[in-house]
C-alpha cells in the first residue's frame, strides 16, 4: 500500500472539489479511480500531534504528544509496527515530526530530512533558490508574531525542485518502489511466492509555507486573477478567538495585494504537490503495481489560505480543520464515489488495516474506528467527530474543540481563551451555512443542538485514555519552538 501524505493542504482547493482555479490533476484522476471524502477531519489542526494520532489511532491527549514542543514517546506501537507484523514491508520516507527524527518507530526503512546526503546539501547552498524583486518587497512587508523573515514568504527553487524538500522525498519514495518491485521480482523467480507486500509512507511538506518552487509552479498562478475575497470589517465578530488570532498576528496590515500573492503561491504550491503525486501514481503504473496497491491520499491539517482574514491553521474552521481525504483500490473501494462519513485521523489507522484485511490484529490499545464497511458498503458511519486545539499542558482539556455531526458544527472554547460566556460556543449549520459565518450557538431554536454536541464533547472527554508514558516537552528542538507554526 502507498500513503501519501501532506502538510497544510486546505480541502477546498482540489479540482475534483469544484475549485474554480487550482490545478490537481493528478488527484482528480486519483479520485475518479476512487473514493473521495467531503467530512474528513483532522485530530488536531497543527503538524506534530495530528501525525502521531493517525500512526497510532489514539488522540493526542492519549499519546502524549499535546503540541508541536513535545517529544512522541519511541515506545508506542505505531501502524508501522503493525504492518510490518502482519507481514509488510514498511517504509516512511519524509516528515513526521516527532521531535526524535532518528528513531525508526517501527518502519524497517526510515528517510527523512537528516537522511538527505552531505553532497545534496552541499550542492543546495551553492544553488540557493531566487527572489522575485516585487515579491520579496511584498512578503518583507507582511506582518506576523514570529518575526522575520515573515512566514508568508516564497522562492524560486534552484534545480527545478530535485534539491527541495518533496523533490527529494518523492525521487526516495520511487526508489523504495523500484527496489521492491526488483525485489519481487527476484523473489518470485526464485520460489515463485514473490517478496512481501509494502506499506510506503511518502511523506510531503507542501503547501506548507515557505512556498519554494520550481519556477514554472511559482509562476503558474497570477495573484491579480486568482478568486479571492476580501476580509469583511465585523466578519469574525461572532468568533472571539479567531478574531484575536487575526489581530495578534497582525493579518489586519496585510493588503489585498499581499494577501493575493501569498494565495496565488500557496496555489502553486498545491500544483507542485499534486506533480509530486503524480510521480509517485505514475511509477506504480509502470511497475505493474497500479491495481494491486492501496492508495490513500490525504493532509495533516488545512490553511485558511487568506479566507476571513487568516492564514495558517490551529482553528476549527473547515479551511482549517477538514482533510482532503482520498482512497483508491480497485476491487474494493468504488471509483467516482464521494462518500459524507464523518472519518478522522484517528479513524484512519483501523480503516486502512480493515481495507486490507489486518483489523483483527490491530493493538487493543486503539481509539479510532474501523470505518472500512462505510466505504465498501452501506454500514452507517459515526454520528460525532471531533478536532481540538492547544491541549492544556497537565492534558486536561483544551483550548478550542468542535464536534462534527452530519449537518451541523459546534465549537467549545475555554472560558480562560474566551471569558465573556455569549462567545464560548459558536454553532455553524454546515448545510445552510457552509461558509461558517453566523453563530447559532445563542438562538433559543437550537438550544437542543447545542445540549447534543455539548454532550457529545463531554462524553468524549469521558472516553479517553491516560498516556501510557510520560509526557515531555522537546526544548532544545529548534523545530519544536512552541511558537512555531510547523
Amino acid at each position: 500500500m502507498l500513503v501519501i501524505t501532506s502538510d497544510e493542504h486546505n480541502a477546498k482547493m482540489l479540482g475534483c472539489a469544484g475549485h474554480p482555479v487550482v490545478q490537481t490533476p493528478h488527484l482528480d484522476r486519483l479520485a475518479a479511480q476512487g473514493t473521495r471524502f467531503t467530512r474528513a477531519y483532522c485530530a488536531q489542526p497543527i503538524c506534530a500531534p495530528t501525525r502521531q494520532t493517525f500512526i497510532t489511532g489514539l488522540w493526542s491527549f492519549e499519546h502524549g504528544q499535546y503540541g508541536n514542543g513535545y517529544v512522541f514517546d519511541k515506545r508506542h506501537p505505531t501502524w508501522a509496527h503493525h504492518f510490518k507484523a502482519c507481514g509488510y514491508t514498511t517504509a516512511c520516507i519524509g516528515k513526521m515530526h516527532t521531535n526524535n527524527e532518528a528513531y525508526h518507530y517501527g518502519f524497517d526503512y526510515r528517510f527523512s530530512r537528516a537522511s538527505i546526503p552531505a553532497a545534496v546539501n552541499a550542492r543546495k547552498r551553492e544553488l540557493p533558490a531566487e527572489h522575485d524583486p516585487r515579491d520579496k518587497e511584498l512578503f518583507d512587508a507582511v506582518t506576523d508574531d514570529w518575526g522575520k523573515p515573515p512566514r508568508l514568504r516564497g522562492h524560486i527553487a534552484a534545480g527545478q525542485g530535485e534539491l527541495e524538500h518533496d523533490g527529494i522525498m518523492t525521487a526516495e519514495s520511487i526508489a523504495f518502489l523500484r527496489r521492491h518491485a526488483a525485489s519481487a521480482g527476484a523473489a518470485g523467480a526464485a520460489d515463485g511466492a514473490g517478496a512481501a507486500p509494502f506499506f510506503l509512507h511518502a511523506s510531503l511538506t507542501q503547501p506548507h509555507w515557505p512556498w519554494v518552487l520550481p519556477r514554472d509552479f511559482y509562476y503558474r498562478y497570477d495573484p491579480a486573477e486568482i478568486d479571492y475575497q476580501p476580509f469583511a470589517p465585523g466578519e469574525l465578530d461572532h468568533n472571539a478567538l479567531a478574531l484575536r488570532r487575526r489581530q495578534g498576528f497582525r493579518w489586519d496590515a496585510n493588503t489585498d495585494q499581499q494577501n493575493r500573492l501569498a494565495r496565488a503561491r500557496y496555489y502553486g504550491a498545491v500544483t507542485w504537490l499534486d506533480h509530486n503525486v503524480g510521480r509517485l501514481l505514475g511509477t506504480l503504473e509502470e511497475l505493474g503495481l497500479a491495481e494491486n496497491t492501496l492508495v490513500v491520499y490525504f493532509t495533516d491539517h488545512g490553511d485558511m489560505a487568506g479566507e476571513k482574514g487568516l492564514w495558517l491553521k490551529s482553528l476549527l474552521y473547515d479551511s482549517s480543520a477538514r482533510l482532503p481525504l482520498i482512497v483508491r483500490q480497485p476491487g474494493v473501494v468504488p471509483a467516482g464515489a464521494v462518500n459524507d462519513t464523518l472519518i478522522n485521523h484517528v479513524d484512519l489507522f483501523p480503516t486502512i488495516a480493515g481495507l486490507v484485511g489486518t483489523a483483527d490484529r490491530l493493538p487493543e490499545r486503539i481509539s479510532g474506528q474501523n470505518l472500512s464497511r462505510c466505504i465498501t458498503g452501506s454500514a452507517p458511519g459515526p454520528r460525532f467527530t471531533f478536532s481540538f486545539d492547544q491541549v492544556h499542558p497537565d492534558g486536561a482539556g483544551c483550548a478550542m474543540i468542535m464536534a462534527r455531526s452530519a449537518r451541523y458544527k459546534l465549537i467549545k472554547y475555554d472560558p480562560r481563551e474566551v471569558p465573556d460566556p455569549a462567545l464560548q460556543y459558536v454553532l455553524y449549520d454546515m448545510q445552510d451555512d457552509p461558509e461558517e459565518t453566523r453563530n447559532l450557538a445563542t438562538d433559543p431554536r437550537h438550544a437542543a443542538v447545542v445540549q447534543e454536541h455539548s454532550q457529545a464533547i463531554e462524553d468524549f472527554f469521558r472516553q479517553l485514555k491516560a498516556p501510557l508514558f510520560p509526557v515531555r516537552l522537546a526544548r532544545d528542538d529548534p523545530e519544536a519552538d512552541r511558537k512555531s507554526a510547523d
